[in-house]
């Protein structure tokens, strides 16, 4: 006898069996993967828009304390003080950033401070850079050296990558001087200078007494020579 083939019927459109379904569950499967995705992209593109309308805000401070002791292999003792770079908008990135020196007045006899020359700004060295000229992207912080002296010199000087010859960034004993700094960046200018009054009586103590003999101090603007 001849065996006559079972008939199966097509999977009803509800079933799991139907291609329908098995679609179905793909897509719902890769829902929250593209959610995500769509989610990403959406923040990256706030971001950028935030950059391009706000752009960085960066405000400088001295850091607080009395100086950080660095011993150098060759037996130098220096002290140095630094500037804190801190960006406000971290969404957007100051670039190629430069802190600039672009005033300096020395105290006269009867406590005025008057202006010195200076002819062109000059760049702050960055920390931990060994001297190298470095201008870096700033989306937190970052630290600048401001100024040092060494345990048996004869001068507090600015930490400017050049010293040119008539550049008196520099206080002797008894001296005292202001400087005004600014941020400058691809995408930036600080509208304000930051203000450091630095005066030494020529002495030298411990870290913790240097206090007594160097003051390095922020002040309100205004008293420093600008740069032409």
């Amino acid at each position: 006898m001849k065996k006559v083939p079972s008939l199966s019927r097509p999977p009803l459109p509800g079933s799991a069996h139907h291609p329908a379904a098995r679609w179905r569950g793909c897509y719902s499967d890769s829902m929250p993967s593209a959610a995500g995705n769509l989610a990403h992209l959406a923040s990256e593109a706030l971001k950028a828009a935030a950059a391009r309308l706000a752009g960085p805000r960066l405000v400088l401070s001295l850091r607080p304390g009395t100086g950080d002791v660095s011993h150098w292999a060759d037996g130098r003792t220096e002290l140095y003080h630094h500037i804190t770079v801190r960006n406000l908008r971290r969404w957007s990135p100051a670039k190629q950033v430069r802190l600039l020196v672009v005033g300096l007045a020395k105290r006269a006899p009867d406590g005025a401070f008057l202006p010195e020359p200076l002819a062109a700004p000059l760049p702050l060295t960055w920390a931990f850079t060994g001297g190298q000229e470095r201008m870096p992207s700033v989306d937190r912080r970052d630290v600048c050296e401001f100024g040092f002296l060494g345990e048996h010199a004869d001068r507090f000087r600015l930490a400017t990558g050049t010293f040119p010859d008539d550049f008196r960034g520099f206080v002797l004993a008894g001296e005292a001087m202001r400087v005004e700094v600014i941020a400058s960046a691809r995408n930036f200018r600080s509208r304000r200078p930051l203000t450091i009054e630095v005066s030494w009586d020529g002495g030298w103590a411990d870290v913790r007494e240097m206090h007594r003999h160097l003051a390095v101090r922020e002040v309100a603007p205004g008293g420093a020579g600008k740069a032409h």
